[in-house]
């Protein structure tokens, strides 16, 4: 198994950590993908959020620039529509309002029963159509 940079494990960690989905890009990067935007390691010590809306949304970023300073991320793009912020990843705050900024979706926690009641349907349904 390749190791990954310790920058990486830093973003996988906080993932985990927070039950979110990661993706790699073309170029190898591993990042958080969400609806309005993506998590990515900016240095050792700091996660950065990327906030860039695929349709136009005329005052998101404004706000949402707003919201994130006034919880102490640090600014470091601000353009139009979109722009990024600095965060630590062990302050759960900060990472809370991140994940909502970039409309990050958690990945879903399935109780025992429900788990059960999954396999007892896909197996009385194996070998037919759905």
């Amino acid at each position: 198994m390749k190791q990954r940079p310790s920058s990486e494990r830093l973003l996988q960690s906080f993932a985990d950590r927070q039950r979110l989905k990661t993706r790699v890009d073309v170029d190898g990067t591993l990042f958080i993908p969400g609806k309005l935007g993506h998590i990515y390691q900016y240095d050792a010590d700091h996660l950065a959020v990327l906030v860039m809306p695929a349709s136009f949304r005329r005052h998101y970023w404004g706000v949402t620039r707003g919201r994130l300073a006034k919880q102490g991320f640090t600014i470091v793009q601000d353009g139009d529509c979109e722009g990024a912020a600095l965060f630590a990843p062990c302050d759960s705050e900060q990472a809370r309002a991140a994940i909502r900024a970039a409309g990050i979706l958690r990945k879903r926690r399935l109780s025992h029963t429900q788990v059960e009641k999954q396999i007892t349907w896909l197996r009385a349904s194996a070998g037919r159509a759905l």
